[in-house]
C-alpha cells in the first residue's frame, strides 16, 4: 500500500507516522507514506497557497494552481489509485469504506485548510471527498491520519494477527466486546469467570453476547444492517426485555448475568433445593423441552421439594434472613441478576420470579398465580429440613 499525502503542513503528520504500529509498519515496508508539501509548488513569489474567495466571505481559500501542479508532479499519467479530499461535506468514513480503500494499491490524500479548496482543483485531481465525522477541523491532516491508520490496520502483517482486524468494533457490524488482562482481580473487580475457564466455545458465545448488548445500548442503529443469525435475534429479544425490566425496577441494585449463566442456573437451583433422588425427575418436569422457560415452582407443587412453607409465612421467612446479596431469576424471560437484599414487595408486577441467596441455601419462589405460593425453602444439606 502506497499513500501520498498532499498537505501544507507535513510536520503535523510526521510524529504520528513515526511512532507505534504505523511507524513499525512503515519501517518494515508494509506501507509507504510520502508527504508532499503543496507549498513547494506555488508559483507565487512568496509561496502563498491561498487567496480571497470570489463573491466575498470570511477567510481564505486554497488556490487551484499549487494543488493541481503538486498532483501532476507526483502522480504519474494514468494513475490508478484513488484520489481523496478530506472534507466535512464528503461521505462519512465507515469501516466499510475503509475496507474499500484497503483494496487499493495506492491512495492520494489531499488535506484542505482555511475555508476550503478552489473547486476547480477538486474537479481536476480528486475522485471523491471523505469526512471522518460531522464536525469541522482546522485542516485535513487529522482526517488523513485517521484514514491512514484505519487502512493500514487491514494491510496483512501490520497488526501481527489477522484476528486483530477481523474482530474489532464495526468489522462485524457490532461494537466490540469488553477486554480484560492481568491481574485476574483488580481492586475487588474480577475478570468474568468465562474468560478464565479455557472453553473457547463459551468465550466466543460470551463475547458475542457482550457485543450485542453493547450495540443495543449504545448504537442500536447498527443492528439494522448488522449480519445477525437467528440465535443473535433471539438473544437480542432477551436483552431488549432485560432493558425494559431494569428500567421498570429503577434504583434497585441489579447486575445482569450473562446468558450462559442464566441457562445453567435452573439446574443449579434444582440441585441445591431438590434431594438427589428426585433431581432427575424434577429436571425433566421443570426445565426440559417446552418447560425450558423454567416454571420451577412445579418442584414444590409436584413434591420434589419435601419441606417448605408457603403463603405469607414464606415471605416472612425470607424477610428474616437479612441477606446481603443473592440472585433474582425471572423464568419467563430467562434472565438472571445478582442483587442486594431484595424484598419481594419491591418486585411486584414482574410476574414469576425466584430469589435465592448467593450460596443457594435459601430461596423464595413467587409464581405470579393466585393461590399458588409463594414458596420458601432451605437447602436441606446445609440447614436441615424446615
Amino acid at each position: 500500500m502506497r499513500i501520498k499525502v498532499f498537505t501544507l503542513f507535513p510536520d503535523m503528520l510526521r510524529p504520528m507516522l513515526g511512532a507505534s504500529i504505523l511507524g513499525r509498519a512503515i519501517s518494515a515496508g508494509l506501507i509507504d507514506v510520502e508527504l508532499i508539501d503543496i507549498r513547494a509548488y506555488s508559483e507565487d513569489k512568496h509561496r502563498n497557497t491561498d487567496d480571497y474567495p470570489f463573491g466575498g466571505g470570511a477567510g481564505m481559500v486554497m488556490a487551484a494552481q499549487p494543488i493541481v501542479d503538486a498532483f501532476a508532479a507526483n502522480l504519474p499519467a494514468g494513475y490508478k489509485g484513488r484520489r481523496v479530499y478530506l472534507s466535512p461535506r464528503g461521505r462519512t468514513l465507515t469501516q466499510k469504506v475503509v475496507e474499500e480503500l484497503a483494496k487499493e494499491d495506492e491512495l492520494a490524500l489531499l488535506c484542505g485548510h482555511y475555508e476550503g479548496v478552489d473547486q476547480r482543483a477538486l474537479d481536476a485531481v480528486i475522485d471523491e471527498e471523505l469526512s471522518i465525522g460531522d464536525y469541522v477541523l482546522t485542516g485535513g491532516e487529522l482526517g488523513a491520519l485517521v484514514v491512514i491508520d484505519a487502512v493500514a490496520r487491514l494491510v496483512p502483517g501490520v497488526l501481527g494477527s489477522d484476528e486483530s482486524s477481523e474482530d474489532e468494533s464495526f468489522t462485524t457490524g457490532l461494537l466490540e466486546y469488553p477486554q480484560y488482562t492481568r491481574p485476574a482481580d483488580f481492586r475487588g473487580e474480577p475478570v468474568p469467570d468465562v474468560l478464565l475457564g479455557g472453553n473457547h466455545a463459551d468465550i466466543v458465545a460470551w463475547r458475542r453476547e457482550q457485543s450485542l448488548a453493547l450495540t443495543l445500548q449504545r448504537r442500536p442503529e447498527l443492528l439494522e444492517s448488522a449480519p445477525l443469525t437467528d440465535a443473535d435475534k433471539e438473544l437480542l429479544s432477551r436483552l431488549t426485555r432485560a432493558r425494559e425490566i431494569e428500567a421498570g425496577l429503577g434504583d434497585l441494585c441489579l447486575k445482569r448475568q450473562d446468558m450462559q449463566a442464566v441457562d445453567l442456573w435452573p439446574k443449579q437451583w434444582l440441585s441445591a433445593f431438590v434431594p438427589e433422588e428426585s433431581r432427575k425427575a424434577a429436571r425433566k418436569q421443570c426445565v426440559s423441552g417446552r418447560r425450558h422457560v423454567g416454571y420451577l415452582w412445579q418442584a414444590f407443587s409436584m413434591g420434589f421439594i419435601p419441606a417448605f412453607v408457603e403463603g405469607e409465612e414464606a415471605v416472612q421467612a425470607w424477610d428474616e434472613q437479612l441477606l446481603e446479596s443473592g440472585f433474582l431469576y425471572l423464568p419467563d424471560e430467562r434472565l438472571l441478576y445478582r442483587a442486594g437484599n431484595l424484598a419481594p414487595h419491591a418486585l411486584a408486577g414482574l410476574g414469576p420470579f425466584i430469589l435465592a441467596d448467593a450460596a443457594l441455601t435459601r430461596t423464595l419462589v413467587h409464581t405470579g398465580r393466585p393461590g399458588k405460593g409463594p414458596y420458601f425453602a432451605r437447602n436441606a444439606a446445609v440447614d436441615g429440613e424446615v
